[in-house]
């Protein structure tokens, strides 16, 4: 029996309250307002001082760019050792960035912890209904999403995930391969080893990952999440081996299940490893491709149906015409 393989975007977690990236600003200034912290404080105040637009309300963000944007615009900045006015020199712009991925992860723990004590939620119905009909072992799951809605669904049954992270002995549990790393992940800079839950308490607590790393006691370990960025950059071997794990999943799959996810046409490093893998598969013939996707309700119905076109043509341009789609949103099936 082939393997099912679950590939998660963000429509996913937005099923969950999960902010989408274009909506990420806004969203933190409504879980996390002007802020006391910091550094949540220096992000505002770089988008006021860089795109001249007073910050006092969420409405105001109709006037900024994403996030996605905005960190794009910053990593170019450092990729051309050239600043952003008199106020933002390379070296400052160091630390936004940084400022920038740490609001990124604070908003995404916000915005989830809603969801952490609900049971009922699509993430939690997938997983038991896949656990109640023995599935469980015949799956993998690749989530391009940092939050825990995954994790804490599959801790719930008791059963913990394999990260596969760091070449260590593979879980019982079916493969979470967190293709852009996770917000209970850190990562150590100074030997490369990335920190994640080991139990399924860990896995629960959702507190975030470790302060202080085991293989070298560095105590200055950071959060491994790859931001939302058109220049992407995949840090050391941890990251690899979790793609490597992808691949294989990939390679082995007879349906693959894209679950709010449209296949970007910028997402250029997913696409590959899906290629890659379908140009490399271990069985004969070619996996069954399903999309589960939503509609917006915000859309006029002529631009539902646009949207709903486009998608529909870039996986057939993608995989071919034998694709199958469901547009009623993400609500746990299997």
């Amino acid at each position: 029996m082939g393997m099912e393989v679950y590939v998660f975007g963000a429509g996913a977690s937005a099923a969950e309250g999960a902010p989408v990236t274009e909506a990420l600003f806004p969203r933190a200034w409504v879980l996390l307002g002007p802020s006391a912290d910091r550094r949540v404080a220096a992000v505002w105040r770089f988008l006021e001082q860089v795109f001249g637009v007073r910050i006092r309300s969420a409405a105001c963000f109709h006037h900024l760019p994403a996030v996605d944007e905005v960190i794009s615009l910053v990593d170019w900045s450092l990729q051309t050792h050239q600043g952003l006015g008199h106020l933002y020199d390379p070296p400052r712009l160091h630390e936004i960035r940084r400022d920038l991925e740490y609001l990124v992860q604070v908003t995404l723990r916000a915005a989830v912890q809603r969801a952490a004590d609900r049971r009922g939620g699509p993430h939690a119905r997938l997983v038991r209904r896949l656990w109640a009909r023995g599935l469980l072992k015949q799956v993998a799951f690749i989530s391009l999403n940092y939050d825990t809605l995954l994790d804490n669904a599959l801790a719930r049954i008791g059963v913990m995930p394999d990260y596969g992270l760091n070449g260590g002995t593979r879980q019982e549990g079916p493969l979470l391969a967190k293709l852009h790393g996770s917000l209970n992940w850190a990562l150590c800079p100074a030997c490369g080893r990335v920190a994640a839950p080991e139990n399924l308490q860990a896995v629960r607590e959702a507190t975030g990952p470790v302060s202080r790393c085991e293989r070298c006691d560095n105590p200055r370990l950071r959060g491994l999440i790859i931001p939302p960025t058109l220049q992407k950059s995949y840090p050391g071997a941890g990251l690899q081996q979790v793609w490597d794990r992808a691949l294989e999943a990939i390679q082995s799959a007879s349906r693959i299940t894209f679950v709010g996810y449209s296949m970007p046409p910028g997402d250029i490093p997913v696409y590959h490893l899906i290629r890659r893998g379908l140009l490399t598969r271990r069985r004969g013939g070619r996996p069954a491709i399903r999309v589960i996707n939503h509609q917006r309700a915000d859309l006029s119905p002529t631009q539902r149906r646009l949207e709903r076109n486009a998608l529909i043509g870039r996986f057939h341009r993608l995989f071919g015409p034998e694709v199958s789609f469901d547009f009623s949103g993400f609500h746990g099936q299997i």
